[in-house]
């Protein structure tokens, strides 16, 4: 119960931030890849939401 009231305010109050650019920024190159391959629609869909993630403020 302690572990999950700490992974709780770890999300709440920002530490899992550099996780959820790190996921966006694998969607970011997934979505890429995707692209590349000629599934468009999937691809594009993986970039958006790579985006909508914070995937850019790496750059």
């Amino acid at each position: 119960m302690v572990a999950m009231q700490s992974l709780l305010a770890s999300v709440v109050h920002g530490g899992a931030t550099p996780l959820v650019v790190i996921i966006g920024l694998i969607l970011i190159v997934v979505g890429a890849v995707m692209l590349f391959r000629g599934s468009v629609l999937m691809g594009a869909v993986a970039i958006i939401v790579g985006v909508l993630l914070g995937g850019l403020s790496v750059f």
